[in-house]
């Protein structure tokens, strides 16, 4: 497996029950081969030809991963298991279907297909936990195709919450669950039960670093659900564009760059790292880093603007920060204030909406080629 963090290659649930609703976690602990018998006839692969226009030599390339079934012939999988795809196939048993793109959001890797001619895989879609947030110890199913090599089932355990994933500037905002279960190329876009069978998110990656094992990441359902609705809705997310990447200003942090201990409190805050040329941060005047350095085993650039407050409110955690920025709204007027080198400073900007960023197609296209 490559080394690093692996792209492995549903909308609110398009299940059973009627749209706009959910299924409720019941009482239960259903055995492996109960989940694996409820689950696998809504679990299929996916397999997509793609061709580069622009080489000769290596111009064709062919990927699987894994999918899973929703109403009214829909079918769930990760954005970079069909990326620049001109072809994409739905296997499940004996069947073959063509399958057509309905929508995609590659900030979150996700895309919806809808199979061709009004055929259907399963007459009984996989239906969704509820929202609230997987507990860390509970038990957690994969069914999907490693490797291609056939439907297969791996269990294991939701072995941590709200995992940020270091891969574009958007993905500060969308936590994922980690989980011990075995995950390999292939698995990609296929569900993670819970011990009723339910879905409590998708597949979408793990790490292969040397000396990592079962270390693998779902997107959950609280974050999967709402983009799944607008693919199937409007055929794309429309997101608010803030245009920002960084991290809190840990207290070693604000040591490193010179602020007296005594003003730690007063000067701690959001620390932006990078600004999107052309987003509302960049119009605003907001400025990133420009110091590399190491910590807690990543890369971290120092020196730019700290954000203390955001429509007032006072941002002292990630998690107040994260859910101040997913509250803001498009055409939104939002006020910031903030510190530049240690000088405080304030600036209002309109929100615009989030185009599809060509940085974030590339992680995906290079995500098919592993």
């Amino acid at each position: 497996m490559t080394r690093g963090l692996v792209r492995l290659s549903s909308v609110l649930v398009l299940c059973t029950v009627p749209l706009g609703a959910q299924a409720e976690d019941p009482d239960c602990v259903l055995s492996a081969n109960e989940i694996y018998a409820r689950a696998s006839p809504s679990v299929v692969q996916v397999a997509t030809l793609s061709i580069d226009l622009f080489l000769v030599e290596g111009r064709v390339a062919m990927n699987t991963g894994t999918g899973f079934v929703l109403e009214q012939g829909y079918i769930a999988t990760n954005y970079h298991v069909i990326a620049d795809s001109k072809i994409i196939v739905v296997f499940n048993g004996g069947s073959m279907i063509e399958a057509a793109v309905v929508g995609i959001d590659p900030t979150l890797d996700v895309a919806v297909l809808k199979v061709t001619g009004g055929q259907y895989f399963s007459d009984a879609p996989l239906e969704f936990s509820n929202d609230a947030q997987a507990e860390i110890g509970q038990q957690a199913f994969a069914v999907g195709f490693p490797l291609g090599i056939g439907k297969s089932m791996s269990s294991g355990i939701v072995s941590g919450v709200g995992r940020v994933l270091r891969q574009t500037t958007s993905s500060w905002l969308s936590p994922y669950i980690q989980t011990d279960a075995a995950i390999s190329p292939g698995n990609s876009g296929g569900p993670l039960l819970n011990s009723c069978g339910l879905v409590i998110g998708m597949i979408t990656s793990n790490i292969s670093n040397s000396g990592a094992e079962n270390i693998a990441f779902a997107i959950p359902t609280e974050v999967l659900r709402p983009v799944i609705t607008a693919l199937v809705e409007e055929g794309h997310v429309s997101r608010p564009w803030h245009g920002l990447y960084g991290q809190m200003t840990a207290f070693p942090i604000l040591q490193v760059l010179g602020v007296p201990r005594s003003a730690w409190e007063e000067q701690s805050g959001f620390l932006i790292e990078t600004v999107e040329p052309g987003s509302a941060a960049d119009r605003a005047g907001l400025t990133g880093g420009v110091w590399p350095m190491m910590w807690g085993g990543a890369e971290v650039l120092l020196g730019g603007d700290v954000i203390t407050h955001v429509n007032g409110v006072r941002i002292t955690s990630m998690e107040i920060a994260m859910n101040s920025v997913r509250g803001i709204e498009i055409g939104e007027i939002v006020e910031l204030k903030a510190l530049r080198n240690g000088v405080p400073f304030s600036v209002s900007v309109e929100i615009e909406e989030r185009p599809i960023m060509p940085q974030e197609l590339e992680v995906y296209r290079r995500a098919r080629q592993r």
